[in-house]
């Protein structure tokens, strides 16, 4: 079985509320009509019930199984007033008033935000039409992280031709969210990765922090950075493996790494791979995608309280299941969180 086969496995065997704020998009309508189908998720589309009702219809969409969030309705019934309410108390330090909590819930991606924390949703996917920057913003204000001050990073799931020598996957981070980590940034970015990589794609994760370096082979700041991030991470981690500093090549092909640091060599292939900025991160994962031909699932959000994941506007339908079916993979019942 292969590591999106188990994502859908366990994506299907609890279908989850998975709420899509872009109700408005084409490419959000098909996805949803297609998880329904499948049997991935629940989705919950945020817009007016209508006009939501009436696109299904004229794409000639199936709107069985697909609930829609009209906020009309949900000011109509008290909803909004309740939501509004919470998102007071949440943010009064930061001098939030019901007022503004109301104006704050017309945009969608917060009221998708507001249900995920309060529980309306089991998670949100959003991206399509909106700036990363936004999502994220949303997600770490109204849902907040894991961990308290805890850092919220991202990963891309890269699913491999089946003649690949790595498996079928690699999990890649950080790629869309933090643009020049530092070291325990970038431990942190390693152990998150590696994690995803465990929890959500069922691999052992075999980490490789990325460098144009290899155990020392160059001098530079830019190398100093990633071997003290691999200490760090190893520190947190012991149980795990982790190679580094270390190039590209050594990581994927253990002949190569057996040759330039045999004292990290095994016979495996590292799966995950930590790139030390994020240009070389978005670089990385877009010459995987259009060169390397390898279908792109992400961004991934690490390290919230509950999943929000993002979508690259660029997006197709078939990316949006995808994402969907991460995020419902992703929901931990609170008895195995």
């Amino acid at each position: 079985m292969s590591a999106f086969d188990r994502i859908l496995e366990r994506a299907r065997a609890t279908p989850r509320r998975v709420v899509l704020p872009e109700s408005d998009d084409e490419r959000v309508l098909r996805a949803a009509a297609e998880v329904v189908a499948s049997g991935i998720a629940r989705p919950l589309l945020i817009g007016d019930g209508k006009s939501v009702h009436g696109a299904l219809d004229t794409l000639g969409l199936p709107v069985d199984g697909i609930d829609v969030v009209d906020p009309a309705t949900l000011d109509a019934d008290g909803t909004s007033a309740r939501q509004a309410a919470w998102l007071a108390r949440r943010h009064e330090k930061r001098g939030m008033t019901i007022e503004k909590a109301r104006t704050a819930l017309d945009d969608r991606v917060t009221r998708a935000c507001v249900m995920v924390s309060t529980g309306a949703a089991d998670g949100c996917v959003a991206g399509a039409v909106t700036a990363t920057a936004d999502v994220v913003r949303g997600a770490v204000r109204h849902v907040g992280a894991e961990v308290a001050g805890g850092l919220v990073s991202s990963c891309f799931l890269m699913l491999l031709d089946a003649h690949h020598p790595i498996e079928d996957a690699v999990v890649i981070g950080d790629c869309a969210l933090i643009i020049d980590p530092d070291e325990a940034q970038l431990a942190a970015i390693a152990g998150a990765t590696g994690d995803t990589a465990e929890r959500l794609a069922g691999l052992v994760p075999e980490v490789a922090m990325l460098s144009f370096s290899t155990a020392g082979s160059a001098r530079h700041a830019a190398v100093t950075k990633v071997a003290r991030a691999t200490e760090l991470a190893r520190e947190r981690h012991p149980g795990r493996r982790i190679v580094g500093e270390v190039q590209l090549d050594a990581a994927v092909m253990p002949a190569i790494l057996a040759r330039k640091a045999p004292d990290q060599a095994t016979d495996r292939p590292c799966n995950v791979l930590v790139f030390p900025n994020l240009d070389a991160g978005n670089i990385g994962y877009k010459l995987m995608e259009r060169f390397g031909g390898a279908r792109a699932i992400g961004p991934i959000l690490q390290g919230l309280a509950r999943p929000v994941n993002d979508l690259s506007r660029g997006c197709s339908a078939e990316d949006i299941v995808g994402i969907i079916a991460v995020t419902a993979a992703q929901v931990r019942d609170p008895t195995t969180a």
